[in-house]
């Protein structure tokens, strides 16, 4: 539905004979409600000209005269989308953009935005309209570094939203290595291992978005990961926000929060530091979500051809084991590169899907391996309700029909009507955008007013139980809807748990049975109340 959503956007990747690594990595997008009218707009990160590089490795110098900007799309609620960058103040930011995670900072109750940068990011501060300010200078937040994931989530429990930040590698732009064969036509993007890594950075919010850095007091000192996807996940159950790392062909990261917002590092006794063969794997994109229906969260990260994406099962007590061969993932996973990856429940039975985008980093792949291209066909997996997977590709319509260089893959409920729409955003390409058409909109329940990243039980009047995490879930560089869609096959939703970051879980009865229909959640105090919409 790209054509008639009025979303127009193309990514410029600032293709250059030298073959940067950056040009080969954006760009991400983020699903949000900026103006407060209850759907999802739409913005879409842009990069423009290569940067040039400084005197010392690792600066980077803006081209001059006029720069693309990142784009701002408000969503009329049925799916078609008017771009206002030009009324969106500092949203119009002509960085060379990479990734961005949304959420209210400084607890004004809008919605804000922090951008990562190939050289300086930025927090941009919401207005509840659609306008924004830079609020980088006033928050104590400075990065000048090459920066790519990046998270705000409630470290410490205390309510307000702290920062993670991923470091990726130290490249020199003014003295850029060569790889590949020295012909004509031959030259490559290289790989991150010729780089050396950048250190994660971890910042506090003082509650009035003020932030102190925060690397080497919580914890988080050994972060030289070349980190490329965070997903904040309560792993054991204990009520506090873990985090999880995909870092670029180095051990993932697990930090296990210790209930203050400092954390230890728990990736070696947790076993999802490395693939089932106690390999390393170049990881991308990342979900997190109960595909077992066991009650507890598993992993599941997306990494370079040759691998296979991986899916690490929780025993629920943060101990995983990879089980992708066993799930049916790990064979259609082994040609492409994986990059923005969701769990949805798109059919709407029961059970959380999956969707994978994917494009290689090197557009003249097909010089050195035959079968191998730069463009690759996105992918959606069905779930049998059991926690194994088969991929659909006839079922898949637009969204696997056409290659492209995928990048971001962003879900939500587009059009208003209960599903799971999908936005793909592209390197060096335009974004599309694709309406669901399968979902079972007639059992639809959606779960709004949420805190980030809450733990949510459904429970319906049987008694059995669903296990859900509210939004935004990142999958590469950006964020999807913080809305849960999700069904109760042949049940109806009598009650809610509802257990926020680091505070207590909360029983919230409704006032009916609800087979299908909105659920909007309010909290006062520690009390929370239902406000049912039947559909």
């Amino acid at each position: 539905m790209t054509a008639e959503s009025g979303v127009d956007f193309v990514h410029e990747a600032g293709l250059s004979p030298e073959k940067h690594l950056p040009e080969t990595m954006g760009a991400g997008g983020v699903l949000l409600d900026v103006d407060a009218d209850g759907d999802l707009d739409l913005y879409l990160l842009q990069g423009g000209p290569m940067r040039t590089g400084g005197a010392e490795p690792g600066m980077f110098v803006e081209p001059a005269g006029n720069l693309p900007t990142n784009r701002l799309f408000l969503n009329d609620g049925r799916g078609h989308f008017e771009d206002v960058t030009a009324r969106s103040g500092a949203a119009a930011h002509t960085g060379y953009a990479m990734g961005a995670t949304v959420g209210d900072v400084n607890g004004d109750g809008h919605l804000d935005l922090y951008v990562t940068n190939l050289g300086a990011d930025v927090l941009l501060l919401g207005d509840g309209s659609g306008a924004f300010v830079d609020g980088t200078a006033e928050a104590g937040l400075r990065d000048e570094r090459w920066t790519t994931a990046a998270m705000l989530f409630d470290a410490d429990g205390d309510g307000d939203l702290d920062l993670y930040v991923a470091g990726y590698v130290q490249v020199d732009l003014a003295r850029p290595l060569w790889c590949g064969e020295r012909k004509d036509g031959w030259r490559s993007a290289c790989h991150p291992d010729a780089y050396a890594p950048l250190q994660d950075r971890l910042w506090i919010n003082d509650g009035r978005g003020k932030f102190r850095d925060a690397t080497l007091a919580h914890g988080i000192e050994q972060s030289f990961g070349k980190g490329l996807g965070i997903v904040p996940c309560d792993v054991d159950a204990d009520g506090d926000l873990d985090l999880y790392i995909a870092n670029d062909s180095t051990e993932n990261f697990l930090w296990i929060n210790r209930g203050d917002g400092s954390f230890e590092d728990g990736t070696l006794l947790s076993g999802a530091g490395v693939d089932g063969r106690g390999m390393t794997e170049a990881g991308m994109g990342l979900a997190s979500g109960d595909m077992d229906e066991d009650g507890d969260f598993d992993l599941f990260v997306t990494n370079f051809d040759d691998e296979s994406n991986t899916l690490y099962r929780n025993d629920g007590h943060g101990l995983f084991e990879d089980v992708t061969l066993l799930i049916g993932l790990e064979a259609p996973s082994r040609m492409p590169v994986g990059f923005g990856t969701v769990l949805e429940d798109f059919d709407l039975d029961g059970d959380l899907d999956l969707a994978v985008t994917n494009g290689h980093i090197i557009d003249n792949i097909q010089l050195y391996h035959d079968g191998k291209t730069h463009a690759q066909r996105s992918q959606l997996f069905e779930n049998d309700g059991h926690g194994k997977y088969r991929e659909l590709v006839t079922e898949a319509g637009a969204l696997g029909a056409t290659p492209l260089v995928g990048r971001g893959l962003y879900s939500g409920d587009l059009d208003g009507d209960g599903d799971a729409d999908l936005v793909l955003t592209q390197c060096g390409g335009r974004t599309r955008v694709f309406r669901n058409v399968r979902g079972n909109v007639a059992r639809a329940l959606v779960i709004a007013g949420l805190p980030e990243h809450a733990r949510v039980e459904l429970i319906g009047r049987d008694g059995r139980k669903q296990l859900r995490v509210a939004g935004p879930q990142p999958s590469y560089f950006g964020a999807c809807g913080r809305e849960i869609l999700t069904t109760l096959p042949g049940d109806l939703l009598v009650e809610l748990v509802v257990r926020p970051a680091g505070g207590i879980a909360q029983r919230v009865v409704l006032d009916r049975p609800l087979a299908a229909g909105r659920v909007e959640l309010k909290r006062s105090g520690e009390r929370w109340s239902a406000r049912v919409t039947p559909r």
